[in-house]
C-alpha cells in the first residue's frame, strides 16, 4: 500500500497533474529548501508521463512513470482505442540516471508508485495491460534485486496492489484486504471496510488508515481507522464543500494529517486536516494555494505538503510545519514554463534534500530538486 498517497493514477486524475520532485547530495541547510532547478531527464517516446519520486540516499533517487501512450482516433470524437505505453522507472545516481529490467514487464504497462525502503532495497507497483485488450488490467508489483527487478506474486485473488514499503515494513492493499509482507510470503492483517477509498497510509500493523467518500455515489466523507483489534469509523469535519482527498500521513495513532482540493468552489480550494485522536477537523493553510497533492515527513521530523501555486504558478506550492504552524516556503520557478502541477514529494535522507514533479504547459513533466 502506498505510504503517504492513494494511487498515483488516482491521484493524477483528481488533480489533473502529473508528478515531481529531485534531491542529490550533501548536507543541505533549510534556507536552501524550495531552490528548486530542473534536473535533466532520459530520452522518453513521447506521450510520457511521471507519476511518483522516493528517496533512500543521494544515490538512490527514484522516478516512475510510462512512455509512448498511443491513441488511435475513431470516427466520432471520444471514440478510438488506447494503446498502452511502456513502463518507466530510473534510479538517479552518480548524477545520471540509471535503467534496470523489469521482470515481466517491459511492455504495456505503467508504474505508478515507487518506494524505496533503502537504497538498495526499493518496490513499484502499476496497472499491466493485457496484449490487444487494454480493459484486461492485472495489478503488478516487484522488489530491486540490485540488478533488475524482480516480480512479487500478490496474495492469490488480488485485483489491484496499493504498495506501502518503509525500512519497518512492506504492506499492500488489494481490492478488499491488508496485507503485511513476512519474509517471502503475505500476512493477512485486515479487511478493508467498504467505501471508496482515496488516500491511506499504514504506521503498523496496528494503525492504518484509508480517508474517502462513503460509496461512489454518496460523497459524504468518511475515515477509518484500524486499531489492530477492530475498524472504526471516526467524525471528519469537511473544511470545504466538494473537499476530496490527495494524500495523509499519519505520525501516531493520534496525530495525523492530510491534504486535498475541493473542485466547488472557484478557484479551487486547498484542503488541509488533521486528526487529534477524536476527530479529522479543517486546518486553515497559508494564502496563495489552490491545491495540495502530497504531504512527507523528513527524517528530522519536519513535515512537508506540496501543491500548485494559485499567485505564481510557475513555481511549485510548497508549506512546511514547524512549531505548530503551517508556512509557506518561497520556491524557484520552472525555467520557460508558466504553469507546474506538481503531485510528487521526496525527502532525501541524510541531506533533507528535496526533489519534486510535476506537468508544466509546454512540453512534458519536469523533474526538480533543491539539491546541490
Amino acid at each position: 500500500m502506498m505510504p503517504r498517497k492513494t494511487s498515483a493514477l488516482v491521484t493524477a486524475a483528481l488533480t489533473a497533474g502529473v508528478l515531481a520532485t529531485g534531491g542529490l547530495a550533501s548536507p543541505a541547510s533549510a534556507a536552501a529548501r524550495g531552490r528548486f532547478a530542473p534536473v535533466p531527464l532520459p530520452f522518453f517516446w513521447p506521450n510520457n508521463s511521471l507519476y511518483d519520486v522516493d528517496a533512500a540516499s543521494p544515490d538512490s533517487v527514484w522516478i516512475a512513470g510510462n512512455q509512448g501512450e498511443l491513441v488511435i482516433p475513431g470516427p466520432i470524437p471520444g471514440t478510438g482505442q488506447s494503446i498502452p505505453g511502456n513502463p518507466v522507472v530510473r534510479r538517479w545516481k552518480d548524477a545520471r540516471w540509471v535503467e534496470y529490467g523489469l521482470q515481466n514487464l517491459s511492455a504495456r504497462g505503467t508504474i505508478a508508485d515507487v518506494d524505496a525502503a533503502g537504497p538498495e532495497d526499493v518496490w513499484i507497483t502499476g496497472p499491466k495491460y493485457g496484449s490487444g485488450d487494454t480493459a484486461t488490467v492485472t495489478p503488478y508489483v516487484a522488489h530491486f534485486t540490485g540488478s533488475r527487478f524482480e516480480q512479487v506474486a500478490l496474495p492469490s485473488g488480488a485485483r489491484a496492489a496499493d504498495l506501502q514499503a518503509r525500512a519497518d515494513g512492506v504492506w499492500v492493499g488489494t481490492d478488499g484486504d491488508v496485507y503485511r509482507r513476512t519474509g517471502d510470503t503475505w500476512t493477512h492483517i485486515t479487511a478493508i471496510p467498504d467505501m471508496q477509498r482515496y488516500a491511506s497510509y499504514i504506521r503498523a500493523d496496528d494503525d492504518i488508515w484509508f480517508l474517502g467518500t462513503a460509496s461512489r455515489t454518496d460523497q459524504t466523507l468518511a475515515a477509518h481507522h484500524w486499531d489492530g483489534r477492530s475498524w472504526r469509523s471516526v467524525p471528519v469535519h469537511e473544511p470545504v464543500p466538494g473537499t476530496g482527498f490527495t494524500d495523509m500521513i499519519a505520525l501516531s495513532p493520534t496525530d495525523a494529517w492530510a491534504t486535498g482540493i475541493s473542485y466547488r468552489t472557484s478557484p479551487a480550494s486547498p484542503v488541509l486536516m488533521h486528526w487529534n485522536g477524536t476527530a479529522w477537523t479543517g486546518v486553515t493553510p497559508p494564502p496563495g494555494l489552490n491545491a495540495l497533492t502530497r504531504i512527507v515527513e523528513g527524517e528530522d521530523g519536519t513535515l512537508w505538503a506540496l501543491g500548485h501555486s494559485l499567485d505564481e504558478p510557475a513555481e511549485p506550492g510548497l508549506l512546511r510545519y514547524g512549531g505548530g504552524t503551517w508556512e509557506r516556503v518561497p520556491t524557484t520557478a520552472v525555467p520557460n514554463r508558466s504553469n507546474i502541477y506538481a503531485t510528487a514529494l521526496a525527502v532525501v535522507p541524510g541531506t533533507g534534500a528535496l526533489w519534486t514533479l510535476g506537468s508544466v504547459n509546454i512540453g512534458g513533466p519536469v523533474v526538480l530538486t533543491d539539491g546541490p
